[in-house]
């Protein structure tokens, strides 16, 4: 158990209230999947011949989880994160801009091009210069409440793209299994809450567990690989520690020779699974690994279904994120280098 004079000292630790927007995540993917359903794409008569999704950091992350839900569809989704468009761009293709802000100077870039080609387009913002450039030219958008990091906003941003595309029938989405879905995370939320009257919550054991630690987190590719990539960032702007994501099978061909080159007492390796079970070969592979490492953790999803089994994991890397920052005894919001990063290249343009 945590004490309530602990739980005091990470409350005022946290004082942007990282944690509580974490808690509030379903509850504002409920309203922002109804508010997508109201502001439904304006498609064409005809399917585009690929969907293209562009967005940075937690913006960027929409693309890769769209591209995880639609593994039905029956138009290729790709994502996009740098400022330039790829060539094959054209009429044919539907082009997505997630921005939170609305400001964020890659996605203007993708969005201005999109415009110069053709191209069909969809957005997703809060405010700023993508919200004044969709309401000026007409372009179909979402407009989403704002006001959040946007590392903390993946539900809202997620959730209103889904609802939004739903009703194409290329992408075979179902409205029912995503309101399930966010029934199961707002279990979830309740189950892994801190509070000083329960036994500490699975998140928190697993953060103590990774604290002081170097850590790897291994996706399968599939799914697993991009839920890697969310647990490295989460673990980068929350907690502030450099973590490293991998994919199998890939990374047997590579990255298992420095972890198994020398004993490393300072590292630990996360093992992500969709699946119920863990297969064999990646049994074999973690294995190998934890002859060199401190501790392996085999952390497979729970859920009826493949994409609430998604959201198992994709949830869990917010929680233990804030709860090894608190272990660190950092504030989870602030990203101090982003800010100024963005400062000087706003120099630089100006």
């Amino acid at each position: 158990m945590i004490s309530a004079e602990i739980m005091g000292q990470w409350q005022q630790l946290d004082a942007s209230h990282m944690l509580q927007n974490i808690l509030q995540a379903p509850r504002r993917g409920r309203l922002h999947f109804e508010k997508g359903l109201v502001s439904a794409y304006a498609s064409h008569e005809k399917s585009p011949h690929q969907i293209l999704v562009c967005g940075m950091g937690g913006s960027g992350s929409t693309g890769d989880f769209f591209q995880a839900l639609c593994s039905q569809s029956e138009v290729p989704i790709l994502v996009h994160k740098t400022p330039d468009l790829p060539v094959w761009v054209n009429s044919e293709t539907l082009v997505i801009c997630v921005s939170y802000s609305g400001n964020t100077a890659e996605t203007l870039g993708c969005l201005v091009q999109a415009q110069q080609k053709g191209a069909a387009l969809h957005l997703l913002t809060s405010g700023g210069t993508m919200l004044e450039l969709a309401n000026a030219h007409g372009i179909s958008h979402v407009e989403l409440d704002g006001g959040l990091p946007p590392r903390a906003a993946l539900f809202d941003m997620l959730f209103a793209l889904m609802g939004s595309l739903c009703h194409l029938d290329y992408l075979h989405l179902d409205k029912g299994l995503f309101r399930r879905v966010l029934d199961y995370t707002e279990k979830l939320a309740t189950d892994w809450k801190l509070d000083p009257s329960q036994q500490v919550p699975f998140p928190f054991t697993l953060a103590q567990q990774l604290h002081e630690k170097t850590v790897h987190i291994w996706g399968r590719s599939g799914g697993a690989d991009t839920l890697a990539l969310r647990w490295k960032n989460q673990l980068a702007e929350n907690a502030k520690i450099l973590g490293f994501a991998a994919t199998l099978p890939e990374l047997n061909h590579n990255e298992i020779v420095p972890l198994c080159h020398n004993k490393a007492p300072q590292r630990s390796v996360v093992y992500l699974g969709l699946a119920p079970e863990i297969s064999a070969f990646d049994a074999i592979s973690l294995e190998l690994v934890a002859e060199h490492v401190a501790s392996t953790h085999q952390v497979l999803a729970e859920g009826r279904s493949d994409a609430e089994r998604l959201f198992y994991l994709l949830y869990l890397a917010d929680f233990v994120s804030v709860y090894l920052a608190y272990l660190y005894a950092v504030d989870p919001t602030p990203i101090a280098a982003i800010d100024t990063l963005k400062e000087r290249m706003e120099r630089v343009q100006s």
